[in-house]
């Protein structure tokens, strides 16, 4: 229990001081008024997680968490495969070649690339006067 309390305290003032130092390193803007209220309400969770832990309802906001986490991974998965249901790769690979026509990629040519500032010209002169 004492272990708990010591990490818990430990874990409480390494939070402050990353905050406080983050805090500080955010220039004045109209930002730094989310991120207390975040941070707030970060340090008000874990001010009350011992609490939770006295009464035994860590365990349940844990699994209540993860099970809204599986029940979206889930709908995502779902969505995902309704999409790739009817997907055929011979169709995708036949539009591909239609929308690059009969050209070859090893028809296309640069003509010229041209380079604003300096000329190659101008710096070999001025490399000669030195």
């Amino acid at each position: 229990m004492f272990q708990y309390l010591y990490e818990w305290t430990q874990n409480l003032a390494f939070y402050i001081v990353l905050i406080t130092a983050v805090l500080h390193a955010v220039p004045d803007s109209g930002y730094k008024k989310y991120i207390r209220f975040f941070t707030g309400m970060v340090l008000i969770l874990m001010m009350v997680t011992p609490i939770f832990r006295i009464f035994g309802k860590d365990s349940q906001i844990m699994n209540f968490y993860k099970s809204r986490e599986y029940e979206t991974k889930l709908r995502e998965i779902e969505n995902a495969s309704d999409y790739f249901k009817d997907f055929d790769s011979a169709d995708i690979l036949k539009e591909a070649e239609e929308s690059t026509g009969e050209q070859d990629i090893n028809d296309i040519r640069v003509e010229e690339i041209q380079i604003e500032g300096e000329k190659e010209t101008d710096r070999h002169t001025e490399s000669e006067k030195d």
